[in-house]
C-alpha cells in the first residue's frame, strides 16, 4: 500500500531521463533534486547543485546536515551512464558517489532506492571475461555492480531496480533526451549499417520511459524494500528480426526505402570487416557488437520483475514494440521542428 504521509524524498541524477520523469508519479511528497551543472532544472521543489563524486556531495556543512534531518527516502538515480569512459570516472561517480548516498542515508536513517543496469547480470553469472578487454560497456557495468554491493554490505535498508535500455513513453514516445537505443535506430535508419550485429538468441530488450519511473515511485511509495527487481520485458521482449522490421517501417515512413540487412553473429567472421567500415559507421557498429556481446553474457534473455511488479503495484506493461515505434517518431518530429524553426529563423 502506498504512504499517504508526506515525505521528503532526495533524488540525485533529478536532471537525468530517469529523474526528470519520476517527479509526477511521487505527488504530495517533497522532492529535493540533486543536479550537476545541467542548466535546464528539474521540476521538483527544490533543486541542490552538488557533485556525487565528493564528499558531502560537495554541499556546504549546513545544508549537508540539514539534509540529513530532513530526508526520508533517498532515490540514487544519478550516475555516469556515458559508455566508454576511463574506469577512474566510473568510480568517482558510481561508486564514490554510492558511499557518498551511504553516508547520508545512515545519518538520516533513510532507506535507498538504488537505479542500477540489468547488464551486472553478465559479471553475476561470472561471464565478464567473455567481454572484450575494450568493450565500451564493460567498465559501466563493474561500476554498478560495485554500487550495488556497496549497499548491501552496509546496514542500509534498500532496493535495487535494474532498467534495460530506455526508450521514451508509451504513449507518446517523449524523453528529455534520446537514448543510446535512438542514437543507434537513427543511424540504422539512414541506410548507413551494412549488417547488423547480434548474438545468437539475443533478444532485443527495451523499457519505456514511464514504465521505469512508474516502477521506482510505487516501490517508493509502498516501502518496498529488500529486493531487486528487473525492469526489462524478459522473454516477452522483441527479437532482432522484429526491431529491424520496426526500424525499416520508420525509415521509409520518413522517405527512406533501407534494405533488409543481414544479422551476423559478431563471433563469426563478419561479412564487411570493420577497419573497412566507414569511420562513423565502424563506431555505431563496435557500439552494437558490444551490447550484443553484454546482453549475450547476461544470459540473451533477460530476467523480468515486470509482471510480479503489476500483480504487486500496478505497475504497466505496455507493447514494447509500440512504445519504440512512438519513440522514434517522437524524435524525427523533434527534429523536423527544429529544421523547420531553423529555415524559418
Amino acid at each position: 500500500m502506498a504512504s499517504t504521509t508526506a515525505r521528503t524524498i532526495l533524488l540525485t541524477g533529478a536532471s537525468g531521463v530517469i529523474g526528470r520523469a519520476l517527479p509526477r508519479y511521487l505527488p504530495g511528497h517533497r522532492v529535493i533534486g540533486l543536479v550537476h551543472s545541467d542548466s535546464d532544472l528539474p521540476d521538483v521543489d527544490e533543486v541542490l547543485r552538488g557533485d556525487l563524486a565528493l564528499p558531502r556531495f560537495g554541499l556546504d556543512r549546513s545544508t549537508w546536515d540539514r539534509l540529513s534531518g530532513e530526508v526520508d527516502v533517498i532515490v540514487h538515480s544519478g550516475a555516469l551512464t556515458t559508455w566508454g569512459q576511463p574506469w577512474p570516472r566510473y568510480e568517482s561517480v558510481n561508486i564514490d558517489g554510492t558511499r557518498h548516498v551511504i553516508e547520508l542515508a545512515t545519518r538520516s536513517g533513510a532507506p535507498v532506492h538504488l537505479v542500477s543496469t540489468c547488464f551486472v547480470r553478465a559479471i553475476e553469472l561470472g561471464r565478464l571475461d567473455e567481454l572484450g578487454r575494450d568493450n565500451v560497456v564493460r567498465p559501466y557495468i563493474r561500476s554498478k555492480l560495485a554500487a550495488e554491493h556497496l549497499l548491501g554490505a552496509s546496514d542500509v535498508p534498500h532496493t535495487v531496480y535494474r532498467p534495460t535500455n530506455l526508450v521514451g513513453d508509451s504513449l507518446t514516445g517523449a524523453s528529455s533526451q534520446p537514448q543510446i537505443v535512438q542514437a543507434m535506430s537513427d543511424w540504422f535508419c539512414r541506410g548507413k549499417a551494412p549488417f547488423f550485429p547480434a548474438h545468437e538468441g539475443n533478444l532485443v530488450d527495451v523499457i519505456p520511459l514511464d514504465v521505469t519511473a512508474v516502477a521506482i515511485a510505487r516501490g517508493v511509495l509502498a516501502d518496498d524494500l529488500g529486493h531487486t527487481h528487473w525492469l526489462t520485458y524478459g522473454a516477452d521482449a522483441m527479437s532482432v528480426a522484429e526491431a529491424q522490421t520496426i526500424l525499416r517501417e520508420h525509415a521509409a515512413r520518413t522517405g527512406r526505402e533501407i534494405p533488409e540487412v543481414r544479422v551476423v553473429d559478431p563471433r563469426l567472421p563478419l561479412p564487411v570487416p570493420l577497419d573497412r567500415v566507414p569511420a562513423t559507421s565502424r563506431t555505431f557498429l563496435k557500439v552494437l557488437i558490444d551490447v550484443s556481446e553484454v546482453t549475450h553474457a547476461s544470459g540473451g534473455v533477460l530476467p523480468s520483475s515486470l509482471r510480479d511488479l503489476g500483480e504487486r503495484f500496478g505497475v504497466p506493461m505496455p507493447c514494447d514494440r509500440d512504445a519504440y515505434r512512438h519513440s522514434l517518431n517522437y524524435w524525427t518530429s523533434v527534429r523536423e521542428t527544429a529544421r523547420a524553426v531553423k529555415e524559418i529563423a
